[in-house]
């Protein structure tokens, strides 16, 4: 209870940020194919994106979208708000990376960072690393570490938050 307490609390402070842009769109990503792609043609939602930042080897980031999938699955992803995982840890477990996706069924889209420049473009030291954009592309949020609990809760906070900015106004 104290730590999802505490981690709603870092939420919301963390939706008072102002406004971003997202600076990293020409950094290149793998597909689960072994195909290239630029964050730029990863980024097609015209409403928001949540973009997770994981680990193969973590528990905690796997039990994070393990969470928030449901989360988005059921009420964000109708808003149309993306949500894409990039593993972080690519380097010797890229071939680890496809069949955990697939083993797991998650129904978004997973990138690799594969050699590391989106990290350490975007100063990600931590993960799991979560950020919310915009549709123009702009951080709304950043939070890093891991969110247990009351998932309804922190995608209600990121509809807010949106909202805040007009981001969901047409959808209302």
């Amino acid at each position: 209870m104290k730590t999802t307490l505490t981690c709603l609390i870092l939420l919301t402070l963390s939706l008072c940020v102002l406004s971003q842009e997202f600076y990293a769109l020409n950094e290149p990503l793998k597909t689960l194919d072994g195909s290239t792609i630029e964050m730029n043609d990863v980024l097609t939602s015209t409403q928001g994106t949540i973009l997770i930042f994981w680990e193969t080897n973590s528990k905690q980031c796997c039990n994070n979208l393990e969470n928030l999938q449901d989360s988005w699955a059921e009420e964000l992803k109708k808003l149309g708000i993306e949500l894409i995982a990039i593993c972080m840890n690519c380097p010797g477990n890229w071939a680890r990376v496809k069949p955990m996706v697939a083993g797991k069924g998650w129904d978004f889209d997973v990138y690799m960072d594969v050699n590391g420049q989106l990290k350490r473009t975007l100063g990600i030291t931590t993960t799991p690393y979560t950020m919310l954009l915009d549709g123009d592309k702009n951080i709304r949020c950043r939070y890093p570490g891991y969110c247990s609990g009351d998932e309804v809760q922190i995608c209600n906070k990121i509809k807010q938050c949106l909202e805040n900015y007009g981001d969901l106004a047409a959808l209302k």
